[in-house]
């Protein structure tokens, strides 16, 4: 097979122009797979309904099992600079190497369901593949925060220093984030149950194909519901993308933390030596590129989202060229995260935290909290409490101290309220809370998020149907 199969209805050839404009296959050559598996499928339909001779669809099987294998082997490489896209290469080629019985496959069906089809099988694949990445980020996470759940850390509000918690407790918040991600990703896999094949160009098959049965060798519980809007839809595409963009962010916020933690002001945290870099002129930098790559490509993720939702907003229903635009960007995140994930686990397993820097960088003033919840138990309120404990670290500033540098007597001339009992929770060590709500930065509360993570790490990830 020559050239395009749908030529010879024009009398001039398509201009070399538009025809690298209009061809896809630089880069859906990786539906390759799931295109073999939806043939398959197609051609056993059409044998179960009298469309296609036993002996035709052993060699259409057959020859779909060479391509397979040529495919495995060259991958991009497999297409012909003539193919348009992945469909009409696999077509050549099962024609190449088994004559007419290639070309009673088409019968029945269009690119535009195929395609719908190959990329839900796709996006089913990857969404399930990088759970499992994600799945790794939250365990790395986690062991990180296992060996600090007794380390005293400034939690941030407004990037100053607002209440005591531990380090742990950072770590976990930014666990809790991916782990929603890798669930929603499964959520994912697991929501596309609808099979666009069977839809054809949008009016349904022509053919006599039992597409409930191709669904469910397909892996869907059910076929379109209907066959303009299955065409036409990118749901899926934007669902992941969607999750894609809001993974990005998350890593973007985790490599945000940690370049400020390993910055020489913080002193925080230490990068490790393989997952660091250095600089082409100064021989004493170790540079965080994984995490500000992190936020790079965050932008990136979300990139692709708006460019897809803004390819989609004014479409016409059924299919429409401008469909092929979400292909790019789907591989792209894809790609992005494969690359970003494994980068991210390996950098946080090799950060290593200094206790004793971050206990120093403590301000005093954060135990001016404990101090009102101290007046409050002995029966003020709340905002009298809250009113002293301002006037206590006003005091503190106009004296030119902290506030664990007041003497009992400075402390009584702010307040008669402020006794020894106040002082010594002023000057006293810190210590991570041993009780308090669940969820919250106590060492019970902690523990229980870590076994909480303990468990749904040891969950089987889903799998994909098959």
């Amino acid at each position: 097979m020559q050239g395009k199969v749908w030529e010879e209805r024009f009398a001039t050839p398509l201009a070399a122009e538009v025809d690298a404009l209009n061809r896809s296959a630089p880069f859906d050559w990786r539906l390759g797979p799931h295109d073999i598996q939806v043939s398959r499928v197609w051609s056993r339909a059409l044998h179960r309904g009298g469309a296609l001779t036993e002996a035709d669809l052993q060699a259409i099987l057959d020859g779909l099992d060479r391509i397979a294998e040529e495919w495995d082997a060259a991958g991009a490489g497999f297409l012909q600079p003539d193919d348009e896209d992945i469909h009409m290469g696999i077509e050549r080629r099962l024609t190449e190497l088994i004559g007419e019985p290639a070309e009673r496959l088409h019968f029945g069906r269009s690119r535009n369901d195929m395609v719908a089809t190959d990329m839900r099988l796709y996006i089913r694949a990857e969404a399930a593949a990088l759970e499992n990445a994600v799945r790794r980020l939250v365990k790395a996470l986690a062991d990180q925060a296992d060996g600090h759940r007794e380390t005293s850390f400034p939690g941030y509000t407004h990037l100053q220093q607002a209440q005591q918690v531990s380090l742990a407790h950072v770590l976990l918040a930014h666990a809790s984030a991916c782990r929603k991600d890798a669930q929603r990703l499964a959520q994912l896999a697991g929501s596309i149950t609808e099979c666009p094949l069977g839809a054809g160009a949008l009016a349904g098959s022509a053919a006599p194909v039992d597409v409930a049965w191709i669904a469910r060798e397909l892996g869907f519980d059910a076929p379109a519901a209907n066959s303009i809007e299955a065409v036409g839809s990118r749901d899926e595409v934007l669902d992941f993308l969607y999750l894609a963009a809001r993974l990005g962010i998350h890593l973007s916020r985790l490599g945000e933390d940690v370049i400020l933690w390993s910055s020489q002001e913080f002193g925080y945290a230490t990068l490790g030596e393989s997952s660091s870099t250095g600089s082409s002129q100064l021989p004493h930098k170790k540079n965080p590129d994984v995490f500000e790559l992190a936020r790079g490509k965050a932008a990136r993720l979300t990139g692709n989202l708006t460019t897809v939702m803004g390819m989609l907003k004014g479409l016409p229903s059924g299919y429409n060229k401008d469909l092929q635009e979400d292909k790019e960007p789907l591989f792209d995140a894809v790609d992005t995260l494969q690359l970003l994930l494994p980068a991210m686990t390996l950098a946080v397993q090799e950060l290593a935290f200094d206790p004793t820097r971050i206990e120093a960088s403590l301000r005093p003033e954060l135990k001016v909290e404990q101090v009102v919840g101290l007046l409050v138990e002995r029966g003020l309120t709340f905002r009298q409490g809250y009113r002293l404990g301002q006037r206590l670290v006003k005091g503190a500033g106009e004296r030119d101290l902290r506030v664990d540098q007041l003497s009992l007597k400075a402390l009584l001339e702010i307040s008669p309220e402020f006794d020894k009992q106040v002082q010594d929770i002023l000057q006293g060590g810190w210590t991570v809370p041993g009780a308090g709500v669940s969820g919250g930065t106590s060492l019970k509360s902690v523990q229980a998020q870590l076994d909480d993570l303990r468990t749904w790490l040891g969950s089987p990830a889903r799998n994909p149907p098959k």
